[in-house]
């Protein structure tokens, strides 16, 4: 789980802007992004209490609680949704107006099963046949591509479980197999 990213967005900050106020490097802050919270130096907590105006004692009591309670990233934009691809979270929610789109990702999706019948019917060429439809749709279409390009991704890389009106789950197709 990635505790940092969701303590950072409660503050509106992500660790690039860590990165900049502060100086650390963005390995050493996407290493520790990928590890336990109780094991982060103290040069982590540090910078993250500099970026922040807490205390680095403050700071890890929060991570602490985020991973106690299982807080998941929450998107609520196309720049949120980026950032949750880009690291590949194994689970997020979105909220608010935003699950319209994630709505309109899904019922453009195949199930598994679905999914899994073709491919074993056409030999694993209708993958192929797929991607060929996305890219003609895409340069057809008048709307942003780089938002379509998201939402191809987030159709192959997730699934979309919908929570209630105003929330959407994705989970990692990776992580249900």
């Amino acid at each position: 789980m990635q505790y940092m990213d969701v303590f950072l967005q409660k503050f509106g900050i992500t660790r690039y802007d860590v990165h900049k106020r502060t100086g650390i490097s963005q390995q050493t802050l996407s290493s520790a992004n990928k590890k336990d919270p109780e094991t982060y130096s103290g040069k982590i907590l540090t910078a993250l209490s500099q970026a922040t105006g807490i205390s680095p004692g403050d700071v890890l009591d929060a991570l602490i609680r985020i991973k106690n309670k299982d807080e998941v990233f929450i998107v609520r934009n196309w720049e949120e949704l980026k950032i949750a691809l880009k690291a590949r979270k194994p689970e997020f929610h979105v909220i608010g107006e935003f699950t319209e789109i994630m709505k309109e990702v899904k019922s453009g999706q195949l199930s598994d099963t679905a999914r899994m019948g073709t491919e074993l019917g056409t030999g694993g060429g209708v993958g192929l046949i797929e991607s060929l439809y996305y890219f003609v749709h895409r340069q057809l279409s008048g709307g942003n591509k780089e938002e379509e390009k998201i939402k191809d991704q987030v159709s192959k890389l997730y699934h979309i479980i919908l929570l209630d009106e105003h929330t959407v789950a994705l989970r990692l197709r990776s992580l249900s197999y």
